[in-house]
């Protein structure tokens, strides 16, 4: 019974480690003033994204309020910026 109980807990925190796709095209969303579905991302690092959509970018951090990386959600961290055109 203990042992369904702790991989019951473990499952459960498991879950809801990291900041999501979802919450970055969401937040993304309001910051490029786009569909959230137009958003894409790339990422730099393990804690940094950089969102672009609707011909803007803007740099993204996770951020966790928790422990064991729970609580998290991404943060703008970079002015709004149109994207780069490539010259020819």
């Amino acid at each position: 019974m203990m042992m369904h109980l702790a991989l019951a807990i473990a499952a459960v925190g498991l879950a809801g480690c990291g900041a999501t796709l979802d919450q970055l095209q969401s937040r993304a969303a309001i910051d490029l003033d786009c569909q959230p579905e137009a958003i894409s991302s790339r990422e730099l690092d393990s804690q940094t994204r950089i969102a672009s959509g609707c011909g803007k970018r803007a740099v993204y951090v996770e951020t966790c309020t928790g422990r064991n990386h729970s609580g998290c959600t991404w943060l703008l961290n970079s002015p709004v910026r149109p994207t780069s055109v490539e010259r020819k």
